[in-house]
């Protein structure tokens, strides 16, 4: 670990220019092998990291061993802001999928940063409100939705938002069946199926470990149907 120099990334144009300037003067940057665990949940630390490179993901994992995959977070996502906010232990737990390059940011100076510059306290209101619909739906889908709707909304939200609506996207990098089933709260046997049949009706393309999505709007269409939003 040492203090950043040089530079300041691209990763950090994901932030207010203002913002960036701020918390790269603060940063420390951090390097972690595939698989080491980056923060563990319950743990009493307040540091915000900022991913230079490399692939992270957020995960829970219950008494009885289950783990429950949040989300991945890739060059610009930011983490562990709600405990640098609110000095609590940690949510859950982050752990490298691959080489990684962070950036770490002391909590005091996140806090002071987001505080005196109007632009960082709106940028921090949006993404926290952005969270909070994320949640939103992903509970709603857990307790309302049936787990082929389920799989639908997670794959529609790995294949984006980018791009021509009608154009395939390959979803990179791929998550494994039990990977998908961690994320949707199922078994890696229901996933395998539901994907099964999502290849017949030709909405996606499985080969080997890439999966593709070649019908958004079809998805799209099962999404709604199973939540109940009018097409629009």
């Amino acid at each position: 670990m040492g203090h950043a120099r040089g530079e300041m990334p691209p990763a950090f144009a994901a932030l207010p220019r203002a913002l960036a300037d701020r918390l790269w003067a603060e940063a420390k940057l951090v390097s972690a092998g595939a698989g080491k665990t980056l923060v563990a949940l319950g743990a009493h630390s307040t540091s915000v990291y900022l991913v230079i490179s490399g692939r992270v993901q957020v995960t829970l994992v219950s008494l009885g061993g289950r783990e429950v995959i949040l989300r991945d977070l890739a060059e610009g996502d930011l983490f562990g802001e709600l405990a640098a906010i609110d000095g609590q232990p940690r949510s859950a737990s982050i752990v490298a999928l691959a080489d990684c390059q962070l950036a770490s940011i002391p909590a005091e100076a996140f806090r002071a940063a987001t505080s005196a510059l109007p632009e960082g306290a709106q940028w921090l209101a949006r993404r926290l409100t952005a969270q909070i619909r994320d949640l939103t739906e992903r509970v709603f889908e857990l307790n309302a939705l049936k787990v082929r709707s389920r799989l639908h909304c997670e794959l529609l939200r790995l294949s984006g938002t980018d791009g021509d609506p009608a154009a395939p996207v390959r979803i990179d990098p791929t998550p494994t069946h039990a990977e998908l089933a961690s994320r949707v709260g199922t078994h890696r046997e229901a996933v395998t199926r539901e994907l099964g049949l999502l290849v017949e009706q030709g909405i996606v393309r499985q080969e080997r470990r890439k999966l593709t999505v070649l019908d958004r709007p079809a998805l799209t269409r099962l999404v709604r149907m199973a939540t109940g939003e009018q097409p629009g």
